[in-house]
């Protein structure tokens, strides 16, 4: 059996697409699944796609409230 590189899978990140209703508890998992995989010394990359949420009880690497409005997205 080869071991050559070229036939090995590649290892793929693992993707998590958290969604729900308003009030289902979306920030309160991110913040503990955030909290655990640090504690565990792994670095997510989180995004935060909501632009009307106030405040983020962890670091988002890439934050939609940086160029969108959403006020701004509202009136027009």
């Amino acid at each position: 059996m080869s071991t050559d590189s070229s036939t090995q899978p590649q290892k793929q990140p693992t993707v998590l697409l958290c969604i729900g209703m308003a009030g289902s508890g979306k920030t309160t998992f991110m913040q503990r699944l955030n909290a655990h995989l640090h504690g565990v010394k792994k670095s997510p990359y989180v995004l935060n796609l909501d632009p009307a949420v106030t405040q983020l009880p962890f670091t988002a690497n890439i934050d939609i409230r940086d160029t969108v409005n959403y006020k701004e997205v509202m009136k027009q």
